[in-house]
This record gives structure tokens, C-alpha cells and sequence, in this order.
């Protein structure tokens, strides 16, 4: 792996932050963008900014294509069977939140966790003991 390669990919890793260039460890508050993201952020902003899946004009179609496309992308990735078990929620929290509130929990079932969780992981669990027991 070509770690100077890598961080190229990655626009603010480019400043020198006191005269170095930084190393960003705060993935648990905001994950860092690389440039090809960035930049298919922006065409989305600029050329077909619409709702997926449920518009009936081109941006929305195209927002439904790209969108569809991602999860074919991730799917295979990932060694997932088919496409539609990948589901985009807004961050790791909802996404955290959504399976922890989800699942079907018993009283006496037990969920293990560390003290090191962030509290994005520990606090829908600590939720889910009080309620179910």
C-alpha cells in the first residue's frame, strides 16, 4: 500500500497544518472525503439534484441510476448476494440505531460491548437493556 498515493486522494491531507502534513485520526466525529467523492458530490449538487426513487423527471432518474449503481458497486465489494441488502442511512449512528432498535431483543438476551465504544454504538445498546430487560 502507497500511503503517499493514498493521502493524495484526500484534498485536505494536502495543507501542512504548523508546518506537517496532518494525519486524521477523528473518524469517529467526521470521516475525511476523498477527491473523488468530493467530486461526485458536486455533480450530483450541479447537474441532477433530485430525490431518487420516487421522481418522475430526469435528475430523478439519474439520481435513482447513480443511486442503484452504488449499490451494485458495494454489493460486490462487500460479497453481498444481491444488491438490495445494502441500505444507505445518513451516518454510522442512524444506521447503529436502526439495527439496534430493530432486532427482535428478549428479556435475558445479552448484547456485548466494550468500554471503549463510542457512545454512537454503547448508548442504542444501554437503551435497548432498559426497555427490554
Amino acid at each position: 500500500m502507497n500511503i503517499k498515493k493514498l493521502r493524495k486522494d484526500f484534498p485536505i491531507l494536502q495543507k501542512k497544518i504548523s508546518g506537517k502534513f496532518p494525519i486524521y485520526f477523528d473518524n469517529a466525529c467526521q470521516t475525511l472525503r476523498p477527491k473523488n467523492v468530493i467530486d461526485k458530490i458536486l455533480e450530483y449538487y450541479t447537474q441532477y439534484p433530485a430525490c431518487g426513487g420516487r421522481s418522475i423527471h430526469k435528475w430523478g432518474d439519474r439520481t435513482t441510476k447513480e443511486f442503484e449503481h452504488s449499490r451494485e458497486i458495494i454489493a460486490k465489494l462487500i460479497g453481498a448476494e444481491d444488491s438490495k441488502e445494502i441500505i444507505f442511512t445518513k451516518n454510522t449512528t442512524e444506521g447503529l440505531n436502526l439495527v439496534a432498535h430493530s432486532l427482535n431483543f428478549k428479556k435475558g438476551d445479552i448484547v456485548l460491548g466494550s468500554d471503549r465504544e463510542h457512545n454512537s454504538n454503547l448508548i442504542p445498546w444501554q437503551i435497548l437493556t432498559k426497555t427490554k430487560g
